[in-house]
């Protein structure tokens, strides 16, 4: 019979492996490339005039190479068809990547990797802050702004 102080370590070992393993898959495949709905490459300021002139919300990601959760939500929710269809008809695209746009990503409060924001008239409408799957991330922006007609 198993005592509960042998199962104990063998747990914990299975545990920590299904938590770092997805860790080290990301890892190991290395940064993913930024995904095609950002490829007008628009700063912040850019894309407030574009804003303001359109009405459209800016969709703001801030995101760093080294953060697994980033890499996942580049190689999935944002590759995603109806992800991709709602930034395209309803937001201005932005992509900030850590270190190169270091002071921009600070100036907004991020606090986390991946951050995805909806800022129109210099107001943050939503944040949404990690990975989160295609449907959760189209259901919770536009929960604060009604589609593009």
């Amino acid at each position: 019979m198993l005592k509960a102080k042998s199962v104990t370590p063998f747990l914990f070992v299975i545990v920590a492996a299904v938590v770092v393993m997805p860790i080290v898959i990301n890892l190991i495949k290395g940064p993913a490339e930024t995904p095609g709905i950002f490829d007008e490459h628009y700063t912040l300021t850019q894309a407030s005039e574009l804003s303001e002139e359109s009405g459209k919300p800016m969709l703001v990601l801030a995101t760093a190479d080294w953060c697994p959760p980033c890499q996942k939500l580049k190689r999935s929710t944002l590759t995603d068809p109806a992800v991709i269809e709602w930034i395209q008809e309803n937001t201005i695209p932005v992509y900030l990547e850590d270190g190169a746009n270091g002071d921009e990503i600070g100036s907004l409060g991020v606090r986390s990797y991946p951050t995805t924001m909806l800022i129109q008239d210099g107001q943050i409408l939503a944040s949404i802050q990690g990975a989160v799957d295609a449907d959760s991330y189209v259901s919770k922006l536009s929960s604060v702004i009604a589609p593009a007609p």
